[in-house]
Protein backbone atom coordinates (compact mmCIF):
# COMPACT_ATOMS: atom_id res chain seq x y z
CA UNK A 1 0.00 0.00 0.00
CA UNK A 2 0.78 3.69 -0.80
CA UNK A 3 3.05 5.26 1.90
CA UNK A 4 0.68 8.24 1.20
CA UNK A 5 -2.77 6.20 1.57
CA UNK A 6 -5.08 7.42 4.62
CA UNK A 7 -5.33 4.43 6.85
CA UNK A 8 -7.94 4.11 9.74
CA UNK A 9 -7.75 1.94 13.08
CA UNK A 10 -10.98 1.00 14.73
CA UNK A 11 -10.99 -0.71 18.46
CA UNK A 12 -14.36 -0.67 20.80
CA UNK A 13 -13.81 -1.17 24.68
CA UNK A 14 -15.58 -0.71 27.99
CA UNK A 15 -14.24 2.18 30.24
CA UNK A 16 -12.85 0.51 32.49
CA UNK A 17 -10.75 -1.74 30.25
CA UNK A 18 -8.28 1.25 30.18
CA UNK A 19 -6.23 -0.28 33.09
CA UNK A 20 -4.31 -3.67 33.97
CA UNK A 21 -3.58 -6.04 31.30
CA UNK A 22 -6.46 -5.21 28.43
CA UNK A 23 -5.09 -1.43 28.94
CA UNK A 24 -1.28 -2.21 27.98
CA UNK A 25 -3.09 -4.26 25.00
CA UNK A 26 -5.06 -1.11 23.94
CA UNK A 27 -1.61 1.48 24.44
CA UNK A 28 0.25 -0.73 21.97
CA UNK A 29 -2.05 -0.47 19.35
CA UNK A 30 -2.33 3.62 19.81
CA UNK A 31 1.21 3.90 20.44
CA UNK A 32 1.98 1.89 17.06
CA UNK A 33 -1.33 3.60 15.27
CA UNK A 34 1.09 6.97 16.41
CA UNK A 35 4.36 5.52 15.20
CA UNK A 36 2.82 4.45 11.59
CA UNK A 37 0.94 7.51 11.19
CA UNK A 38 -2.61 5.59 10.78
CA UNK A 39 -5.55 7.61 12.31
CA UNK A 40 -7.08 6.06 15.36
CA UNK A 41 -10.36 6.26 16.77
CA UNK A 42 -12.68 3.89 19.64
CA UNK A 43 -15.58 3.81 21.40
CA UNK A 44 -17.19 2.35 24.40
CA UNK A 45 -20.17 0.45 24.12
CA UNK A 46 -21.72 2.73 22.26
CA UNK A 47 -20.35 0.38 18.93
CA UNK A 48 -23.68 -1.31 19.58
CA UNK A 49 -25.68 1.58 19.10
CA UNK A 50 -25.37 0.66 15.18
CA UNK A 51 -27.14 -2.47 15.52
CA UNK A 52 -30.78 -3.45 14.37
CA UNK A 53 -33.04 -3.35 17.76
CA UNK A 54 -34.09 -7.14 16.90
CA UNK A 55 -30.88 -8.12 16.56
CA UNK A 56 -29.51 -6.90 19.96
CA UNK A 57 -32.51 -8.01 21.32
CA UNK A 58 -31.78 -11.74 19.81
CA UNK A 59 -28.72 -11.96 20.96
CA UNK A 60 -29.40 -10.27 24.49
CA UNK A 61 -25.75 -10.64 26.27
CA UNK A 62 -23.71 -11.96 24.01
CA UNK A 63 -21.18 -9.38 23.28
CA UNK A 64 -19.11 -11.31 20.51
CA UNK A 65 -22.04 -12.07 18.59
CA UNK A 66 -23.08 -8.62 18.73
CA UNK A 67 -19.89 -7.24 18.07
CA UNK A 68 -19.07 -9.25 14.59
CA UNK A 69 -21.59 -7.16 12.96
CA UNK A 70 -21.78 -4.29 15.25
CA UNK A 71 -17.65 -3.90 13.67
CA UNK A 72 -18.69 -3.81 10.21
CA UNK A 73 -21.26 -1.44 9.97
CA UNK A 74 -18.70 1.07 11.86
CA UNK A 75 -16.33 -0.07 9.22
CA UNK A 76 -18.88 1.40 6.73
CA UNK A 77 -19.56 3.95 8.20
CA UNK A 78 -16.06 4.85 8.02
CA UNK A 79 -15.50 4.02 4.77
CA UNK A 80 -18.51 5.96 3.89
CA UNK A 81 -16.74 9.59 4.83
CA UNK A 82 -14.51 8.90 2.14
CA UNK A 83 -11.83 9.95 3.85
CA UNK A 84 -9.57 6.31 3.85
CA UNK A 85 -7.73 4.10 1.79
CA UNK A 86 -8.26 1.36 3.95
CA UNK A 87 -10.33 0.87 7.61
CA UNK A 88 -8.87 -1.69 9.68
CA UNK A 89 -10.52 -3.55 12.88
CA UNK A 90 -8.67 -4.56 16.26
CA UNK A 91 -9.83 -6.37 19.08
CA UNK A 92 -9.36 -5.12 22.26
CA UNK A 93 -7.54 -7.35 23.28
CA UNK A 94 -4.76 -7.72 20.74
CA UNK A 95 -1.09 -7.24 21.58
CA UNK A 96 1.34 -5.25 19.17
CA UNK A 97 3.91 -7.43 19.38
CA UNK A 98 6.42 -5.53 16.90
CA UNK A 99 5.36 -1.92 16.06
CA UNK A 100 8.39 -0.71 13.78
CA UNK A 101 7.65 -3.73 11.33
CA UNK A 102 4.02 -3.93 11.25
CA UNK A 103 1.94 -2.39 8.43
CA UNK A 104 -1.57 -2.52 7.44
CA UNK A 105 -1.58 -3.90 3.80
CA UNK A 106 -4.43 -5.66 1.69
CA UNK A 107 -3.64 -6.82 -1.85
CA UNK A 108 -7.18 -7.56 -2.50
CA UNK A 109 -10.38 -5.07 -1.21
CA UNK A 110 -10.31 -6.97 2.14
CA UNK A 111 -8.05 -8.92 4.35
CA UNK A 112 -8.76 -10.89 7.83
CA UNK A 113 -6.35 -12.42 10.18
CA UNK A 114 -5.33 -16.21 10.50
CA UNK A 115 -5.02 -17.91 13.56
CA UNK A 116 -2.69 -20.89 14.14
CA UNK A 117 -4.99 -22.52 16.59
CA UNK A 118 -3.20 -25.00 19.07
CA UNK A 119 -4.96 -27.61 21.39
CA UNK A 120 -3.06 -29.32 23.61
CA UNK A 121 -3.99 -32.32 23.43
CA UNK A 122 -2.62 -36.13 25.07
CA UNK A 123 -0.19 -37.20 23.10
CA UNK A 124 0.16 -34.83 20.30
CA UNK A 125 -1.18 -31.28 20.36
CA UNK A 126 -3.11 -30.18 17.23
CA UNK A 127 -2.73 -26.83 15.24
CA UNK A 128 -5.81 -25.91 12.88
CA UNK A 129 -5.73 -23.04 10.55
CA UNK A 130 -8.66 -20.96 11.14
CA UNK A 131 -9.72 -16.87 9.76
CA UNK A 132 -10.48 -14.91 12.65
CA UNK A 133 -11.95 -11.66 12.86
CA UNK A 134 -10.12 -9.83 15.45
CA UNK A 135 -8.41 -8.13 13.22
CA UNK A 136 -9.64 -7.10 9.84
CA UNK A 137 -10.09 -4.25 7.23
CA UNK A 138 -11.83 -3.20 4.17
CA UNK A 139 -10.96 -0.98 1.23
CA UNK A 140 -13.59 1.47 -0.24
CA UNK A 141 -16.34 -0.01 -2.55
CA UNK A 142 -15.52 -4.09 -0.98
CA UNK A 143 -18.31 -6.31 -2.35
CA UNK A 144 -17.35 -8.54 0.42
CA UNK A 145 -18.39 -5.75 3.74
CA UNK A 146 -21.80 -5.30 2.45
CA UNK A 147 -22.48 -9.23 1.92
CA UNK A 148 -21.16 -9.67 5.06
CA UNK A 149 -23.46 -7.52 6.94
CA UNK A 150 -26.25 -9.14 5.03
CA UNK A 151 -25.27 -12.42 5.51
CA UNK A 152 -25.16 -12.28 8.94
CA UNK A 153 -28.40 -10.45 9.92
CA UNK A 154 -30.00 -13.59 7.87
CA UNK A 155 -27.95 -16.21 10.10
CA UNK A 156 -28.69 -14.41 13.10
CA UNK A 157 -32.63 -13.65 12.33
CA UNK A 158 -33.13 -17.29 11.42
CA UNK A 159 -31.16 -19.53 14.76
CA UNK A 160 -32.79 -20.48 17.48
CA UNK A 161 -31.40 -17.90 19.96
CA UNK A 162 -31.30 -20.79 22.57
CA UNK A 163 -28.21 -22.48 20.30
CA UNK A 164 -26.22 -19.34 19.54
CA UNK A 165 -22.67 -20.38 19.40
CA UNK A 166 -19.99 -17.87 20.72
CA UNK A 167 -17.93 -17.60 17.52
CA UNK A 168 -21.25 -18.81 14.93
CA UNK A 169 -21.03 -15.28 12.93
CA UNK A 170 -17.24 -14.47 13.33
CA UNK A 171 -14.64 -16.99 13.03
CA UNK A 172 -16.74 -19.77 12.18
CA UNK A 173 -18.30 -18.15 9.60
CA UNK A 174 -15.61 -16.66 8.18
CA UNK A 175 -13.86 -20.03 8.05
CA UNK A 176 -16.47 -21.52 6.13
CA UNK A 177 -16.70 -18.69 3.36
CA UNK A 178 -12.44 -19.09 3.05
CA UNK A 179 -12.68 -22.45 2.17
CA UNK A 180 -14.88 -21.86 -0.73
CA UNK A 181 -13.96 -18.05 -1.72
CA UNK A 182 -10.29 -17.88 -0.41
CA UNK A 183 -10.18 -14.61 0.93
CA UNK A 184 -6.99 -12.56 1.97
CA UNK A 185 -5.50 -13.62 4.94
CA UNK A 186 -2.92 -11.87 7.14
CA UNK A 187 -1.22 -14.63 9.80
CA UNK A 188 0.96 -11.57 10.95
CA UNK A 189 -2.31 -10.83 13.41
CA UNK A 190 -2.66 -13.74 15.17
CA UNK A 191 -4.24 -15.13 18.04
CA UNK A 192 -3.18 -17.20 20.78
CA UNK A 193 -5.17 -20.25 21.93
CA UNK A 194 -6.16 -20.20 25.64
CA UNK A 195 -3.76 -23.64 26.16
CA UNK A 196 -1.10 -20.96 24.73
CA UNK A 197 -2.22 -18.07 26.99
CA UNK A 198 -2.17 -20.65 29.92
CA UNK A 199 1.66 -21.99 29.68
CA UNK A 200 3.13 -18.59 28.83
CA UNK A 201 1.19 -17.03 31.98
CA UNK A 202 2.80 -19.99 34.16
CA UNK A 203 6.36 -19.31 32.87
CA UNK A 204 6.29 -22.07 30.01
CA UNK A 205 7.25 -21.06 26.12
CA UNK A 206 6.88 -24.91 24.94
CA UNK A 207 2.84 -24.38 22.87
CA UNK A 208 3.95 -21.05 21.88
CA UNK A 209 7.07 -22.02 20.15
CA UNK A 210 5.45 -25.30 18.63
CA UNK A 211 2.60 -22.60 16.62
CA UNK A 212 5.22 -20.11 16.27
CA UNK A 213 7.20 -23.59 14.23
CA UNK A 214 4.17 -23.82 12.02
CA UNK A 215 3.72 -20.75 10.77
CA UNK A 216 4.84 -19.45 7.27
CA UNK A 217 5.62 -15.56 8.85
CA UNK A 218 6.40 -13.79 11.90
CA UNK A 219 3.72 -13.28 14.61
CA UNK A 220 3.70 -9.20 14.83
CA UNK A 221 0.16 -8.77 16.60
CA UNK A 222 -1.53 -11.62 19.03
CA UNK A 223 -5.37 -11.99 19.83
CA UNK A 224 -5.36 -13.31 23.61
CA UNK A 225 -8.65 -13.99 23.01
CA UNK A 226 -10.07 -12.96 25.96
CA UNK A 227 -14.26 -13.71 25.27
CA UNK A 228 -13.06 -17.44 25.44
CA UNK A 229 -11.49 -17.26 28.81
CA UNK A 230 -14.40 -15.50 30.48
CA UNK A 231 -16.40 -18.38 28.90
CA UNK A 232 -14.30 -21.11 30.54
CA UNK A 233 -13.44 -19.16 33.49
CA UNK A 234 -9.29 -20.87 33.03
CA UNK A 235 -7.26 -17.97 32.72
CA UNK A 236 -6.88 -14.88 35.07
CA UNK A 237 -6.01 -11.43 35.08
CA UNK A 238 -2.71 -12.61 36.65
CA UNK A 239 -2.12 -15.03 34.22
CA UNK A 240 -2.98 -12.97 31.19
CA UNK A 241 -0.84 -10.12 32.78
CA UNK A 242 2.15 -12.44 33.12
CA UNK A 243 1.71 -13.89 29.45
CA UNK A 244 2.00 -10.47 28.12
CA UNK A 245 5.39 -9.64 29.84
CA UNK A 246 6.96 -12.87 28.04
CA UNK A 247 5.39 -12.23 25.17
CA UNK A 248 6.80 -8.44 25.21
CA UNK A 249 10.34 -9.61 26.86
CA UNK A 250 10.97 -12.39 24.33
CA UNK A 251 9.48 -9.61 20.83
CA UNK A 252 8.35 -12.99 19.78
Amino acid sequence: MDAKSQILVLQSFHESSVTGWQGRCLASVRQWCEQQGYTYRHCHDDLFDRLPNWYWEKVASRKPIAADLARLLWIREALAQGEFDLVAWLDADTLILDPQSLRLCAETTCVFGQEYWLEAKSGKNRIRKNVHNAYCAFRPDCPVLPFLIEVIQRMVRRVDARFLAPQFVGPKLLTHLHNTVDFELDARFGALSPAIVSTLGQGEGHLFREMRAAMSVPLMAANLCASLHDDQGSISSQILTASIDRLLASRC
